[in-house]
């Protein structure tokens, strides 16, 4: 089977579905002998592609100006996947995949602008509904989408993501960053600045702990810094906190696994996840968790990991305070997360796609096609303007 791959929306800063694509495909294209991938892609998707390492990406790849022209490619074309968020173009004439890790702006709509809003609440519902196949990262995000877009769940598969495999043996690709860290242990938040990672709350129960329990614990904040997102430097000294926390940025694999061995914990505070893909990269380097109760989390952190309602800044610090002062719950946290982290393998999630891939070819039906094209005979082009334009500002 041929499969075209729609890698427009692949740019550096799009969270964890950019790790989710490039382990999906460095898996793929290392392992799968029956199925060949042809990759559409712009110039703005060059860096990321090319940390596909060790794989042939570009052989069959065709480098386009624009996404519209993907239309014009598909001769050959046996199944077309758009593994970033929408189904695009569409429709199309043969069998389609379409991966939407989850519909954050249904629950926070607060977190998005007007124009993400209008573009996520008629492309996500509608890319699910014309695709022969959907995949989803989590069983809380496929409920979410049969409960409030109504899709069949039978339409729908879960791929659970995986970590880099080196976390599993932390020790050997860990490279210390040459940051100061506190000798005496630190917690490690590794998320970028979307305002559901909610780091005002951490901070909050962070100030709370050094009033009301006199207890000061240092917390390491990685990730990138986006414009407009949560100002995390200028809080952390508005808090009064530049004694005990540092922000430093995007850090490499080899970097992060190095920070994942020194700390005494994860602490996740997340109001929303798709999946969470912190909590298992620290499961698997040995790293206990902490992690908020919210959305998926405990469904991907099962037993081993310690759990706190995330909405409330005195008990993020009650958790925090509890965790900081067990030693041996850290131990048997760390024990349960290594074995808990092996369920998410990247031989797994690929087998979670072919399984879809072949699903998606067996739903296919022309007549289906027709209808659809009957459909969009008068393309709706303030929408395609919307999408190209959130495209550009991505």
């Amino acid at each position: 089977m041929r499969v075209g791959v729609n890698c427009f929306s692949l740019k550096p800063h799009i969270g964890g579905m950019k790790y989710y694509f490039l382990r999906l495909f460095q898996e793929l294209l290392t392992r799968d002998r029956d199925h060949d991938y042809v990759f559409f892609y712009s110039r703005e998707n060059l860096t990321e592609l090319r940390k596909l390492d060790g794989v042939h990406w570009e052989q069959a790849a065709i480098l386009l100006e624009d996404e519209k022209e993907i239309k014009n490619h598909l001769r050959g074309v046996d199944l077309y996947f758009c593994p970033l968020f929408i189904l695009w173009p569409r429709p199309l004439p043969c069998p389609t995949l379409v991966t939407i890790p989850d519909i954050q702006e249904v629950f926070y709509p607060q977190f998005f602008s007007a124009t993400e809003r209008s573009i996520r609440a008629h492309q996500y519902p509608e890319s699910m509904r014309l695709a022969d196949r959907v995949v989803t990262i989590s069983s809380f995000s496929k409920k979410t989408f049969v409960d409030r877009h109504h899709i069949p769940p039978e339409k729908i598969t879960v791929a659970y993501p995986c970590p880099d495999q080196g976390y599993l043996d932390a020790a050997r690709i860990a490279r210390n960053p040459g940051l100061p860290l506190d000798p005496g242990g630190f917690l490690l938040y590794p998320a970028n600045n979307w305002p559901h990672k909610n780091h005002e709350a951490l901070l909050r129960a962070l100030v709370w702990l050094k009033k009301e329990r006199n207890l000061e614990v240092p917390v390491v904040f990685t990730g990138t810094r986006l414009p407009g997102g949560y100002p995390l430097e200028k809080k952390i000294e508005e808090f009064g906190l530049s004694a005990q926390c540092c922000s430093f940025g995007y850090r490499t694999t080899e970097e992060m696994a190095y920070l994942y061995l020194q700390a005494r914990g994860l602490i996740f505070p997340s109001l929303f996840e798709g999946f969470g893909l912190p909590l298992v990269e620290a499961m698997a380097a040995g790293c206990p968790v902490l992690s908020s109760d919210s959305a998926c989390l405990p469904e991907i952190g099962g037993d081993a990991v310690t759990y706190f309602a995330p909405g409330f800044p005195e008990a993020i610090g009650e958790a925090v305070a509890a965790f900081w002062q067990d030693e041996d719950r850290r131990k048997a946290l760390a024990v349960k997360g290594r074995e808990r982290a092996r369920l998410f393998s990247a031989a797994g999630f690929a087998r979670s796609h072919l399984e879809a891939f072949a699903a998606a070819e067996k739903a296919f039906r022309k007549t289906r096609y027709l209808k659809q094209t009957l459909r969009y005979s008068k393309p709706g082009r303030e929408i395609a303007a919307l999408w190209s334009r959130f495209l550009r500002e991505l």
